[in-house]
């Protein structure tokens, strides 16, 4: 009887000591696999918004590029930073562990339409775990996506390094001309607002009249949208004819296409 009561005392020490032990493994594996869920969805988040802006590459690069420069760059990077907001959910950065909520997070490092046209976005910010625990009490945790823009291969240089290669040029699928250079002010679409009643004396650039888009020009609207070259209006933005495809062909494919007067000379 006294070897029995020695080892149901035994027992009960062990337990109690081993129990405390599991309960510290078992919270500390929860807390790790909760933030590793909040990393995943902030690259799912992350990578989302890089998808979407890669594919409006071309109108990003000209406002970044042009005359908006370093603060049309900055607009973009804190238009990327909401987007990523939106897409996760504002109130899933409130429920989550990251310290000071999604106003903790730092975005100074990103960049939107910076070298090569990269959208490289980078979130750096502090975690608690759900329970505090000895020797775990924070984290600093580190998510970057970085996706290059759609705004073509650019061949320009490349082709000027090889003489024997044959010289590149761009052109549009219902464009005259060829361009010389990508950066060409009639391959950039500038989008205005107009009341239709002042377009019959409107002129283009070029001095043309403007008429209805085949597409969308003839949906009754009293505000259409024009282009500074173009000699077509239209009654929405989402119209194909206020999108530019450009593309960079040798120019022993431009068939009867003439130089362009601005940058084909």
């Amino acid at each position: 009887m006294k070897k029995l009561r020695k080892l149901k005392a035994s027992m009960t020490v062990e337990a109690s000591l081993a129990f405390p032990l599991f309960l510290f493994a078992f919270l500390n594996l929860m807390s790790a696999m909760e933030i590793y869920r909040l990393q995943s969805n902030m690259s799912a988040a992350m990578h989302s918004v890089a998808k979407q802006m890669a594919a409006h590459g071309v109108e990003y690069e000209m406002l970044s590029g042009g005359s908006a420069g370093a603060a049309g760059m900055a607009a973009l990077t804190f238009y990327a930073v909401n987007k990523v907001k939106d897409e996760a959910g504002e109130n899933y950065f409130r429920t989550s562990n990251i310290i000071d909520d999604f106003g903790g997070i730092s975005w100074l490092r990103s960049r939107v339409m910076g070298d090569d046209d990269c959208i490289d976005l980078i979130a750096e910010y502090k975690v608690k775990p759900p329970i505090s625990l000895m020797g775990f009490d924070r984290l600093n945790m580190y998510n970057r996506i970085c996706a290059r823009a759609w705004t073509g291969y650019d061949v320009e240089n490349r082709s000027n390094a090889d003489s024997d290669n044959e010289r590149i040029v761009y052109i549009t699928p219902t464009g005259s001309v060829y361009h010389n250079s990508r950066t060409c002010t009639y391959l950039q679409l500038s989008i205005a607002s107009i009341d239709l009643s002042f377009l019959e004396n409107k002129r283009n650039r070029s001095g043309e009249k403007y008429y209805p888009c085949e597409s969308c020009g003839n949906n009754e609207t009293s505000v259409v949208f024009i282009t500074d070259f173009g000699n077509r209006y239209h009654s929405t933005l989402k119209c194909s004819g206020l999108k530019r495809t450009v593309t960079a062909v040798p120019i022993s494919e431009v068939g009867e296409r003439g130089a362009c007067e601005k940058c084909g000379g």
